[in-house]
Parts: structure tokens; C-alpha cells; sequence
């Protein structure tokens, strides 16, 4: 029971990406308007829709695409960070309760969105039904080509556009998408590729059709791979800056990355550590970018 317990509140809905989701939520609030409480509630509706996701993204790779199916070597890899791929598969939980803990988090979601259109905008409720319904394009994405768009889309634009659009129902969404994709290039393009290295060999042999996925197969650097886009980030957010859409105080990012360049030199030496430490770190940066924007915008 403590570990159905522990599956239902903490293993499925993978809260270890809150700061990615979330910060990206309230960025788009700071950038229309500030933090008022429409802005918190905004971000209450999309972090259980984040979470909501996460489990159904679970319930998909298990029962419709079958990435979680088999024996420990044709199944995704547990990571010390996020262990939901196995727990169907381990007899912790079955499909059927995946499927209702999923339904359970964006039912909730509902209260505060539903809310913020009648107090705010309908607009909203349009960017939070699609940010439930990316999660199906996210599980099939990963067998044609578009599984770090599918992900950059959750955690970029439409979280930024849920936090524009909680707090005015008319926001700048232009400058909103420009501003989202940090977050996407730093969890999707930079992170599904050190996420999904453990996976590689497995889900290849299942019909994957992934960049994240080629890195390994390829016999790319994956340090290497890493490295061009954490450089590519900073150098579009200098670009952001300099158009004025961030603020000159959201340098202070640069703080995160002597220790994330450091997790990928010793990537090599103890990828399980690492990798978990990468993802750590690395969720330190949208918080401070977040917090730069705030004070210095």
C-alpha cells in the first residue's frame, strides 16, 4: 500500500519538473502583466496539468505504444529522477489506475482554470485543453522525427502562453513564444538526450525515430551534443535581451553554467549520478531567469 501510495502522489506525476513548467508559467505572467493571484492560480491549473501528463504519458507508453512493456532490457530505463516508466510493468499499479490518477490531476486542474476564464478570459481554457492533449502527440512523437518539438511545446510555448494568458486575455503572444524557448531547448533538446540514453538500445529495437535517440545510435559526444545547446540557449537569450524582451538582470543565469558544463564532463565517469545532477542543476536556471525577469523587467 505505501508503495501505491508513494506511485500515485509522487512516482507518476513527476514533480522533479516543476521548476522547468512552472517558472516557464510565470514567465509568461511577468512578461504580461506580474504576479498577481491570477498568475498563481494559472500556475496551480498547469502544474497539475504537468502532472496529469506525466502520468498519462505512463498509462500511453505502456498500453498503446509499448515503450514500458517487456523485461528489464526491452523496456525504458528507471532513472534515479523519474521512475514512472517501470511501476506498471513492476505490478505497483495497473493500467487502469494510471489512467484514473491521470484523469484525478487534470480534474483538478479544472477548478482553476475554469476560474480564471470567467474572471479573466476565456482564452485560457484553449491553451489548458491543449496542454492536456499534447501529451498524446508527445507519447507518438517518439516514432516520427517530432518527439523534441512535441515536449518543447509543453514546457515552452504553451505553459508561457498559459501564464500570459491567466493574467490578460489579450497578451503579446508573439513576444511570448520567443521567450518560451529556453525552457523548451534546455528540458527537450538538451534533456531528452540524456534522458533518453539509457533507453536507447531498447527502444531503437522497438522503432523509435528520434534525434535524442540517433545521438546514441549515431556515436555522437553526447558531452559534445550537450554542450552545443546549453552554449545555444545563452546565446539566444543574450539575443532576447538585447531585443528587450528580457531583462539585462536574467545574466545572473550564468551562474548555473560552470557546474551543469561540469556534470557533462563527468557524465562519463558516472552517468547515473550525473545525469541526475544535470537535471538538478539545471532546474536552477529557469528559477533564476524567472527571478531575473521579475526584479529587473
Amino acid at each position: 500500500m505505501k508503495a501505491k501510495l508513494k506511485a500515485h502522489l509522487w512516482t507518476l506525476p513527476r514533480w522533479f519538473a516543476t521548476p522547468y513548467f512552472g517558472c516557464s508559467m510565470l514567465l509568461g505572467s511577468v512578461l504580461a502583466g506580474g504576479l498577481n493571484a491570477y498568475a498563481w492560480l494559472g500556475f496551480v491549473a498547469g502544474v497539475l496539468v504537468m502532472a496529469g501528463g506525466h502520468s498519462w504519458n505512463s498509462f500511453l507508453d505502456y498500453s498503446w505504444t509499448g515503450l514500458d512493456k517487456g523485461e528489464v532490457e526491452d523496456r525504458s530505463a528507471e532513472k534515479d529522477y523519474c521512475g514512472g516508466q517501470n511501476i506498471i510493468e513492476a505490478g505497483i499499479v495497473t493500467p487502469r489506475e494510471v489512467a484514473i490518477n491521470a484523469l484525478v490531476w487534470y480534474i483538478l486542474s479544472a477548478a482553476p482554470a475554469i476560474y480564471l476564464a470567467f474572471s479573466v478570459g476565456w482564452p485560457v481554457l484553449v491553451v489548458w485543453i491543449l496542454g492536456m492533449l499534447v501529451t498524446v502527440w508527445y507519447s507518438i512523437s517518439k516514432f516520427n522525427w517530432t518527439h523534441e518539438l512535441a515536449l518543447g511545446m509543453g514546457v515552452g510555448p504553451l505553459s508561457l502562453l498559459l501564464g500570459m494568458y491567466s493574467v490578460t486575455p489579450n497578451p503579446d503572444w508573439v513576444t511570448g513564444l520567443i521567450a518560451s524557448l529556453p525552457f523548451a531547448m534546455l528540458l527537450s533538446f538538451a534533456g531528452l538526450a540524456i534522458d533518453e540514453w539509457p533507453d536507447a538500445e531498447a527502444n531503437l529495437r522497438k522503432g523509435v525515430k528520434s534525434v535524442s535517440y540517433k545521438v546514441w545510435e549515431c556515436g555522437v559526444d553526447l558531452g559534445f551534443y550537450l554542450t552545443i545547446w546549453i552554449l545555444a540557449i545563452y546565446i539566444y537569450q543574450g539575443f532576447l535581451v538585447s531585443i528587450g524582451v528580457l531583462a539585462p538582470l536574467t545574466g545572473i543565469t550564468f551562474f548555473v553554467l560552470p557546474p551543469v558544463i561540469a556534470c557533462v564532463v563527468f557524465l562519463k565517469t558516472n552517468f547515473r549520478k550525473f545525469a541526475k545532477l544535470f537535471f538538478l542543476i539545471g532546474s536552477v536556471y529557469p528559477v533564476l531567469l524567472l527571478v531575473g525577469q521579475a526584479i529587473g523587467g
